[in-house]
């Protein structure tokens, strides 16, 4: 007669201990992978994507950078036969989400990738809709265009060229720096630079020094108190006229706040708009002058007959034009000169020849 064993408690209790041991491992390992939410009820949405690199299985999805789910397949999409090839749907991915997120999964919601970091993981980023209904189980939320991995990294690579090249130019000039050459260069190595340096601000400390000690014009005025009390004094004579002014005392007192000087002021800028306004109008002589045009005509004809009468002194055709440049008229003018001046020297020596009278009877 076969016997049977009897379980002792004692196995009994390993058992129990392992079999928890083993659903609290489950358990972890959901948890590490992010499978949260993993006894909520789920259903499944289809995107389609250009590229999935870096893409795996179990990877998280994340609703506004919130985990919601993970990625239940990756696949190459089918394509119909015929249909025009779209670059956009070449790698079809199954997100599983947990149907509490339903509702703010909506068909203007759109599916992408991101990196974490630079070279991280890649994860699903959904973003929350707000307009359409919500996408049921097996729909297809619309995918989106992210910035390509690979981009990122070529674009780090020329940027890294540029930074090598940058370091070498640094290199090269912190070498010639130290080799002397530029001025900066020389500057740094040349000890001729320090010495002037050093000279300048030795004549610099001794030039303090003199001011501090009260020696030249500002050494006095930084140490005497002699250009302080005249400053103090004028600004006391400059208080005290202030004070004159606004108590009215003086010429400059009463032109500044006594009244009748105002109404003077304004008496007189009245009466010279008045005046500016009669001259405008044309009234009296002044505004004759300045608005009728008959006395500019007249001044213009005056002018005109000048310009001919002058034009005919120039010409030489006229009596008055001979005279002013007639060469023959000057030389007779000068010989008749000198026969006068004959004459008169000739009645001066003898007045007898030109003053004999001889009378005659008949």
């Amino acid at each position: 007669m076969a016997q049977h064993k009897q379980l002792t408690w004692t196995e009994l209790r390993v058992g129990l201990f392992t079999l928890a041991a083993a659903i609290l491992l489950v358990i972890v390992i959901f948890y590490v992978t992010g499978s949260t939410g993993v006894w909520g009820a789920k259903y499944r949405l289809r995107t389609y994507l250009s590229e999935v690199d870096g893409l795996t299985i179990g990877a998280p999805v994340r609703l506004d950078g919130f985990d919601v789910g993970n990625v239940d397949a990756i696949r190459i999409a089918e394509r119909e036969p015929g249909a025009p090839v779209d670059q956009t749907h070449n790698i079809e991915v199954v997100l599983r989400i947990q149907r509490a997120y339903q509702e703010y999964i909506r068909t203007d919601s759109t599916a992408g990738l991101i990196t974490e970091g630079l070279l991280g993981n890649r994860y699903v980023d959904i973003d929350r809709g707000t307009k359409g209904a919500a996408l049921k189980d097996g729909e297809v939320l619309q995918g989106r265009e992210e910035q390509d991995l690979k981009q990122v990294v070529a674009r780090s690579a020329d940027l890294m060229q540029d930074l090598d090249a940058l370091s070498k130019q640094a290199s090269g000039l912190l070498s010639n720096i130290n080799a002397g050459h530029g001025t900066l260069g020389k500057l740094i190595t040349n000890d001729e630079a320090y010495n002037h340096i050093n000279s300048m601000l030795g004549r610099l400390d001794s030039l303090v020094a003199k001011m501090e000690a009260g020696n030249g014009t500002l050494g006095k005025l930084i140490t005497s108190d002699e250009a302080y009390n005249h400053i103090n004094s004028v600004a006391a004579r400059v208080d005290d006229l202030l004070e004159a002014v606004q108590t009215q005392k003086g010429t400059l007192g009463k032109l500044v706040y006594d009244p009748a000087i105002a109404n003077s002021t304004k008496s007189f800028i009245d009466n010279g708009s008045a005046f500016f306004t009669d001259i405008r109008a044309g009234k009296g002589t002044l505004g004759k002058l300045a608005t009728d045009d008959s006395l500019y005509v007249k001044y213009r004809q005056v002018g005109d007959n000048l310009a001919e009468a002058t034009a005919k002194l120039n010409s030489n055709q006229t009596t008055a034009g001979k005279f002013f440049s007639d060469p023959q008229f000057y030389d007779n003018l000068t010989g008749l000169t000198g026969d006068m001046r004959l004459l008169i020297g000739d009645f001066h020596n003898n007045p007898k020849k030109y003053l004999h009278v001889k009378f005659s009877i008949f």
